[in-house]
């Protein structure tokens, strides 16, 4: 047996799976929880996201009359697209319960293949091209359903070691990393999380001692502070091959 010296642990959404599309259908379902004929959630969170939740760029051209010139500024501050899209439908009414099955709808959506999702350019290789001794885990809030389908659309079945779904980000992140850790019998400095959403991915286990790679699509919170960071993951193959061969 392989005596693992790295541990490495991937966020899914906007990390290894890029594309808007999974968003959309969120909010998409939202709309219908709402009742809202217009489509404002949907109409929101893609402008949201068109601007790289930047909302100055996101007001550009509409008016204060337009529902979705307040929307934005509602969603403002918000992490990701769907922390948008849950914000904005719990000002509009929807239950948690009801959101969370709108969420649960989208992922059902990602099983039947009816979303389009890429991964990142040359991922499947990046990862193939890790030590043997280095732990490449998957963990992701999604349930299974979707997820495992989407793994194996992108090509990506066979090359992670382990795979987390429903993992409940970010309060359950620590207990994931502490029992991978203790498993392997790596020490936390040889942990290196990545991901997009610093709050779910990466916060939870810096106290640790862990590494940080922050992909920073979105604008970032004050206070965050990751190991590295950059706009693409492909950016950050180099260092995420070094940190596991060092």
């Amino acid at each position: 047996m392989t005596t693992t010296t790295c541990v490495l642990i991937f966020d899914f959404d906007g990390t290894v799976s890029l594309g808007d599309e999974p968003v959309i259908a969120f909010a998409r379902h939202l709309d219908e929880e709402s009742g809202s004929a217009s489509g404002l959630i949907t109409r929101t969170i893609s402008r949201f996201l068109t601007a790289d939740g930047r909302i100055g760029a996101a007001l550009d051209g509409l008016t204060d009359a337009d529902p979705v010139y307040l929307a934005l500024h509602v969603v403002d501050g918000s992490v990701d697209g769907y922390y948008a899209a849950q914000r904005l439908a719990g000002l509009l009414g929807v239950a948690s319960d009801r959101i969370d099955a709108a969420y649960e709808a989208s992922r059902a959506d990602l099983a039947d293949g009816l979303i389009s999702t890429r991964a990142p350019e040359g991922f499947g290789s990046f990862l193939a091209a890790f030590p043997a001794s280095a732990h490449r885990v998957l963990v992701s809030n999604s349930p299974a359903n979707g997820l495992t389908e989407q793994i194996d659309k992108l090509g990506l079945t066979r090359s992670f070691d382990e795979v987390v779904t429903s993992a409940n980000k970010p309060s359950g992140l620590p207990a994931i990393a502490e029992r991978i850790l203790a498993e392997r019998d790596v020490p936390p400095s040889r942990l290196v999380s990545v991901g997009d959403v610093w709050v779910n991915d990466l916060a939870p286990v810096a106290p640790l001692g862990a590494l940080t790679a922050l992909i920073d699509r979105m604008p970032v919170p004050d206070g965050a502070e990751p190991t590295v960071r950059a706009p693409h993951i492909e950016e950050l193959y180099p260092w995420l091959l070094e940190q596991a061969r060092s």
